[in-house]
């Protein structure tokens, strides 16, 4: 059949054959030998009415179709998000803002976790952030992450503090410290200056200059790790938007604790049941022994402390407010999650323990001429001044210490207590509902074997509890 058929049109020879480009995209090379790919999309209109016209680079053009494809579809379907130009800085800031509903201690955590972060990478672009950059900032957090040693206002009383015991690389004792400064609260200082790394403790009562290798070095793993979770929290969220398409801090190796063959390492998450008991035994003459039964029963130190006596009675313990350390200040609010709200029937060991301190702070209140009301803490000292959550912590490491007890946390006696509980048979549902957590929690987190539990699981094989004559 002839080309000029009706079949088959015209085509002159002469005119060259237009390609149709099907999607828009440039191959560029720079300068440097660098070949990236390049296009440009409608992706909305600015506040000024005028179209917002942007430009997409990728490394291959592979990369490139497939981005293109994505990024048209969604604009024509209203979906398209920008990819966010904020910093990092601004993104931990905006969605710190963004935390609702938590506990301003807990808001606290967020931001004390993300300041490595934001100190080291709060200029950089959050889309131009690398896995790289989470490994830099791993590196510079173990090597040299912990703070400087901090410098106080001029002539104040710390700084002078400061001064003094400077003056005594051999050590200066606190009562000549308050003698140096009459009438001043000199030796209060102290713990302050201590905790800055401008001084160190001897031993009780006596303080020296901090030597700079004690206030320079890397942080722990764990507060690595806090500071990874937290950022990856931050990231992850623009990627839910839309505003990243990933989150390169989920990549980033989180440091492990390191391993050495410290025995003292062992075993300091809890106590086993011959030293609760004798810890429970020294402190039954304490003037807060109701409240150390309260702790090594399981409950949390908000919990013990912001324990009010209209919440107990002979049948029930409520669980309903907490008081928590936020700085230097004290506040009472819910407890830490739903679980936590609960109530418990108290042993009978502790009704008696909380009848007999409530008979004895209604005698202090007569001796002080002090109204007495049912709504008052629990934990308070003889004036009736609620009890510090530092102080309550340092006096059980006081009372461990003259127990002849060895060295866990004041949360060591949760842990305790939910171990005991485990060990002796009491299903996993029943142990989380009394400690006011997930039953995952009781078992990953709080849980700790002790010697004798070991020793009885090893016991179960190979029927060795059983007489040797009678096994087949």
């Amino acid at each position: 059949m002839p080309k000029n058929s009706l079949f088959y049109p015209y085509e002159d020879p002469e005119q060259p054959k237009k390609t149709r480009r099907s999607e828009p995209i440039n191959k560029r090379t720079a300068r440097n030998g660098n070949v990236t790919y390049t296009f440009q999309v409608d992706v909305g209109t600015k506040p000024d009415g005028t179209r917002d016209r942007q430009r997409f680079t990728y490394r291959t053009l592979t990369e490139a179709r497939r981005e293109y494809r994505r990024i048209t579809s969604e604009v024509a379907a209203g979906r398209y998000v920008k990819i966010t130009d904020a910093t990092v800085d601004e993104a931990c800031e905006q969605w710190l803002n963004g935390r609702r509903g938590l506990r301003r201690n807990s808001m606290r955590t967020y931001h004390n976790d993300l300041k490595p972060a934001r100190r080291q990478l709060g200029g950089l672009k959050l889309a131009n952030l690398t896995k790289k950059d989470g490994d830099d900032l791993v590196t510079w957090m173990l090597s040299e992450g912990r703070r400087s040693r901090r410098n106080f206002r001029p002539n104040s009383l710390l700084s002078q503090v400061a001064d003094l015991i400077a003056q005594h690389p051999e050590g200066i004792t606190a009562q000549e410290i308050r003698a140096a400064f009459p009438g001043k609260p000199a030796h209060a200082t102290t713990w302050a200056l201590v905790k800055a790394g401008r001084a160190t403790r001897l031993r009780r009562g006596v303080y020296a200059p901090a030597h700079p290798a004690e206030t320079v070095g890397g942080v722990k793993p764990v507060t690595v790790r806090s500071t990874l979770t937290a950022l990856s929290m931050v990231v992850q969220s623009y990627v839910d938007q839309g505003a990243l398409p990933r989150n390169v801090i989920s990549l980033v190796e989180r440091p492990s604790d390191d391993l050495t063959d410290d025995d003292n390492e062992l075993n300091t998450k809890s106590w086993n049941i011959a030293e609760i008991n004798t810890f429970r035994e020294f402190v039954a003459d304490h003037r807060l022994a109701a409240c150390w039964i309260m702790s090594t029963y399981g409950l949390r130190r908000s919990e013990v402390l912001g324990m009010r006596w209209t919440r107990f009675d002979d049948t029930s313990m409520q669980i309903r407010r907490a008081r928590t350390t936020l700085g230097k200040e004290t506040e009472e609010n819910l407890p830490k999650s739903r679980r936590s709200k609960r109530d418990l029937p108290p042993p009978a060991d502790l009704a008696a323990a909380l009848r007999a301190l409530k008979l004895r702070q209604q005698a202090e209140c007569r001796e002080l001429g002090i109204p007495w009301s049912d709504d008052r803490l629990i934990a308070v000292h003889e004036d009736g001044t609620p009890i510090p959550p530092d102080w309550y912590s340092l006096e059980f490491q006081r009372l461990r210490s003259r127990a002849g007890l060895r060295r866990i946390p004041l949360k060591g006696l949760r842990n305790t207590s939910v171990s005991l509980m485990l060990a002796s048979g009491v299903p996993v549902h029943i142990v989380a509902a009394w400690h006011g957590h997930d039953p995952s929690i009781s078992l990953s987190t709080y849980s700790a074997a002790q010697p004798e539990d070991l020793e009885a699981a090893a016991a179960t094989l190979f029927d060795q509890g059983s007489d040797p004559a009678h096994r087949s």
